[in-house]
């Protein structure tokens, strides 16, 4: 069984899309069957199987949105972070017109616009997660999240658990409100 097949009921290997043959082809034709160089050549391999599927129609959002799918899972299974621009090399479709899509700049009251916003979003997901799992902070991550989508630092908020505050006698307080409380009513007060 190869890396990009299922098995059927009668136990026959089968793609279930010709983009995972494409992938099969290109590990054993380009790569000499070396799994290992597919997250160096993921580039490579996404314009070896957009020179080789049919160019989708702009107006079939739900194909593209399969052809997603397709993508995300191998971005996943080959360790290699999507983007909107490498998903525009493979659909052959020029990533300012995603970008149009997306701002309803163009096809505003169509399912266009959700789904390249929905495209979007997983990228920054599958980044974030990057980020978080990695060891350390990585620069470049760091950067791409910042630029691409409008994330930014913020500096860690300090709470005070109300276990943390010292304890003060009722001297104490009426000293630190310049004596308003007189130290007689004070006395009569719980401490704090």
């Amino acid at each position: 069984m190869t890396d990009n097949t299922v098995k059927t009921d009668n136990s026959i290997e089968v793609y279930t899309s010709d983009i995972y043959r494409l992938v099969d082809e290109y590990i054993d034709v380009e790569l000499l069957g070396d799994k290992e160089q597919v997250k160096e050549s993921f580039m490579d391999m996404i314009f070896y199987i957009s020179d080789r599927i049919p160019k989708p129609s702009n107006d079939n959002i739900q194909l593209l949105d399969d052809i997603f799918n397709i993508y995300i899972r191998l971005c996943s299974k080959y360790k290699t972070l999507p983007t909107i621009e490498q998903f525009s090399f493979l659909i052959n479709i020029n990533n300012n017109t995603l970008s149009a899509w997306g701002n309803n700049e163009y096809r505003a009251n169509s399912l266009h616009s959700l789904s390249v916003k929905k495209w979007k979003e997983t990228c920054k997901r599958f980044l974030i997660n990057s980020l978080q799992n990695s060891k350390g902070g990585d620069i470049n991550k760091i950067f791409i999240a910042k630029a691409n989508y409008g994330m930014v630092e913020t500096a860690p908020v300090q709470t005070v658990h109300p276990m943390q505050i010292e304890a003060q006698s009722p001297e104490q307080i009426a000293k630190q409100y310049n004596n308003t409380i007189d130290v007689g009513t004070a006395a009569e007060l719980p401490p704090v």
